[in-house]
């Protein structure tokens, strides 16, 4: 009930679990709720009751949204996503040009990420096939993307991709990848990506 109070202890000595297990459930599993919390104390708002979708914070922070915060807290994403009234900030980002880039591309690329599905792309007349793709990036007015191809790491411009085909072969993310395009060194360098991988493959041959 709103503002009904619950105390860890009190809680933790009926369920018969620890005050950390409850503590984890307030704060990620009932983090769609308006819950107060206040010297081991948890109470529903009082007023109107907001649910805001699990899925809905899910987005913010999967997406990185929520970096750019100055930190993530329950209550200043409650108000973002309340559309009762006016929204306190607004993320100004340069419109995508249409033309440029195919949306049928970029919700198959999507799903193939989403599903570990490998990938054949078509980009300026080339086929690359039996790409691993492992996350879309937005950077400086653009979307990248990221793919592994025999344990190297390819990019390309999603305006460049004219069409996209997922393959039957699943694939296994590695977790030395997945750590390495979350960089923000590695994010900041996407726009000079392809100049950076043909100095070191000259060097190389």
């Amino acid at each position: 009930m709103a503002g009904e109070s619950l105390y860890l202890n009190t809680l933790a000595e009926e369920f018969r679990v620890s005050e950390r297990t409850l503590q984890r459930d307030f704060h990620q599993r009932l983090a769609h709720l308006d819950i107060q919390h206040e010297d081991g104390c948890y109470r529903l708002a009082n007023g109107r009751l907001y649910d805001h979708s699990p899925g809905a914070f899910s987005l913010i922070r999967n997406t990185g949204i929520s970096r750019i915060f100055p930190e993530q807290d329950k209550a200043l994403l409650a108000l973002l996503m309340d559309g009762s009234g006016t929204s306190p900030c607004l993320i100004w980002h340069t419109p995508l040009n249409p033309a440029a880039m195919r949306s049928d591309c970029f919700q198959r690329l999507a799903e193939a990420i989403h599903r570990h599905c490998t990938i054949s792309v078509l980009v300026g007349g080339i086929r690359h096939d039996a790409l691993e793709p492992y996350r879309l990036i937005y950077q400086q007015h653009c979307w990248y993307l990221v793919t592994s191809y025999q344990r190297s790491i390819c990019v390309f411009r999603l305006d460049d991709i004219i069409s996209v085909t997922l393959l039957e072969h699943r694939f296994r993310r590695r977790n030395e990848v997945n750590d390495l395009i979350a960089e923000e060194g590695f994010i900041a360098a996407l726009p000079h990506f392809r100049f950076i991988s043909d100095v070191i493959n000259t060097f190389r041959s």
